[in-house]
């Protein structure tokens, strides 16, 4: 009987040790394991992210290669080790990583705005999209000299990187000198070339613009009335000049280069060119090979460039009614002002003068008015270029797919037009933005000219993150959980595309005992969690 009695003491003390031996394993086995694991977006997982010390035989039961790390999300895993254990951990992908990018050096003078701080700065990179840029203090310069200026490039996540960008800043305050300025003299119902012999040169700005105000003049009565030169250069400091100009009674009884010779339906032509070989239209080639002699280029696209600035920087917007194709290049060269068929004028007697091949495109549908611009074939494509000045935007639109220039100012039926570069025949106006009302181009009044800045490469920054609809939930087997519907940030990344999403598929639970040599591991699940707070570049 004592014999019995020890064989179940004994038995019981071994069982009593192996249970606590299995309660010590299984406690330092889950001691071992990381249930909650961040890492960071864009990295790779790996299983030992998931163990102070990884066991050999540790590895992924749920399939992770369908896990995106470029997108912060929160998953749930389940992990196999120790021979024997099968556990669920969590995954957070989180993006603590400020952005990337690079600063754009800035030039401008003391009577300059400063830029927007967006345009400091480019090629930017983060992995959750960029929400904000904005100067760390609103840049006011009040003397020339080199600053180095705190840009903040903010993602969605709250993650920030100050760049510093070099600003140079010109103290400007000497006027351009306006020289071979001379009293002028025409016939009645006609127009002198106002800058035939005249020259204007600036300390700092190397084209400082000359415009005219003959206001006072009276073409179609002869007498003697006065017009005034104003030279303004970048920095906004201007010269004036004032000439006697002496009208005198018209010698013809048709005024040589009036509108009865061309097609004066003017914006509606098309701008073929009308006209004989006096007039108007050869006072305005003779204006244009004198502005083209300053305009070649080492190749027609650096040539069509320098043609394009000009035309932007030397004409000023003013309304001017209904002109002819010959009208409108003599109003732009030798008055340099006029509305955006001025523009186009000026722009393709120059372009057809250099050789290089250019069409008229119109607005359409219309809103209000017409609008014109140039389709040039450049690099043997064609591209959209439009010289007009327009309120919302200091530089030209010059070499612009259809995409680039798909804009309120500019829709148009490109059946009627050649393939362009980056586009098709069949490109039609796309519904956004939808067009309203005709753009009122900027109106440069005199003296105060329209700087143009140093030109930057053109950049796409993506700014304010726009909210997605939900994905409807999917209903599944007990084993075999999915995520509630979640609302997720969707932005436009530079330079990474987006990859797909995690695929959710319902129809492999996981499995619950140790795998077979060809496992079938089950998809992650993902966890919904609170969006980050939102940032937007408006006050």
């Amino acid at each position: 009987m004592y014999k019995t009695i020890g064989k179940i003491g004994a038995f019981l003390y071994c069982a009593a040790i192996i249970a606590v031996t299995v309660v010590f394993t299984i406690r330092d086995a889950n001691r071992n394991l990381k249930r909650d694991v961040v890492v960071e977006a864009g990295s790779h997982i790996k299983i030992e992210d998931f163990f102070e010390k990884c066991p050999d035989d540790a590895r992924f039961v749920t399939d992770v290669s369908t896990i995106n790390t470029d997108e912060p999300a929160v998953y749930k895993l389940k992990v196999f080790y120790d021979e024997a254990f099968e556990k669920e951990v969590v995954l957070r992908i989180e993006d603590h990583t400020a952005p990337r990018g690079v600063a754009l050096p800035q030039s401008l003078y003391t009577t300059w705005k400063a830029p927007e701080a967006a345009d400091c700065v480019g090629y930017l990179y983060d992995l959750s999209g960029i929400s904000k840029i904005e100067y760390e203090e609103e840049p006011l310069f009040k003397d020339g000299g080199d600053y180095n200026v705190p840009v903040l490039v903010t993602d969605v996540y709250g993650n920030t990187a100050s760049i510093d960008v070099p600003f140079t800043v010109i103290d400007d305050r000497t006027g351009p000198v306006l020289t071979g300025v001379h009293a002028l003299e025409t016939e009645a119902n006609s127009e002198p070339d106002f800058f035939e012999g005249v020259t204007v040169n600036d300390d700092y700005d190397e084209d400082p613009v000359i415009r005219i105000d003959d206001s006072k003049v009276d073409y179609e009565t002869p007498g003697t009335y006065e017009v005034k030169y104003i030279a303004v250069d970048k920095a906004n400091n201007f010269t004036t000049k004032t000439v006697e100009i002496k009208v005198k009674e018209s010698t013809n009884s048709v005024p040589a280069g009036s509108d009865s010779e061309y097609d004066v339906s003017g914006s509606g032509s098309g701008g073929g060119g009308g006209g004989g070989g006096s007039g108007k239209l050869s006072d305005a080639k003779r204006m244009a090979s004198r502005v083209l002699s300053g305009l070649w280029g080492k190749d027609n696209v650096a040539t069509a460039r320098n043609i394009f600035n000009w035309v932007h920087n030397h004409i000023s917007y003013a309304h001017c009614g209904s002109l002819s194709y010959a009208s409108a290049a003599y109003r732009g060269f030798s008055r340099r002002s006029g509305d955006c068929y001025v523009f186009y004028s000026c722009s393709k007697m120059l372009l057809d003068l250099a050789g290089i091949p250019n069409m008229m495109v119109k607005r359409y549908p219309v809103y209000g008015s017409n609008h014109y611009w140039n389709l040039v074939k450049l690099n043997g494509q064609w591209y959209h270029c439009d010289s007009t000045r327009f309120k919302h935007r200091s530089s030209i639109y010059f070499m612009c797919t259809d995409e680039q220039i798909n804009d309120k100012y500019h829709q148009f039926n490109g059946r009627l037009y050649p393939a362009r570069a980056g586009g098709s025949k069949e490109f039609m106006p796309s519904d956004t933005p939808t067009p309203t009302e005709t753009p009122t181009p900027e109106v440069t009044e005199t003296p105060t000219p329209t700087p143009t800045p140093t030109p930057t490469p053109e950049i796409s920054v993506p700014v304010t993150p726009t909210p997605t609809g939900s994905a409807e939930p999917t209903v599944t087997g007990a084993d075999t959980p999915t995520p509630t519907p979640e609302t997720t940030q969707n932005v436009t990344v530079t330079p990474t595309p987006k990859e797909p999403e995690p695929s959710n598929p319902t129809d492999t639970p996981p499995p619950t005992s140790t795998p077979t040599n060809t496992p079938v591991p089950p998809p992650p699940t993902k966890i919904p969690e609170p969006n980050p707070t939102e940032t937007s570049d408006s006050e």
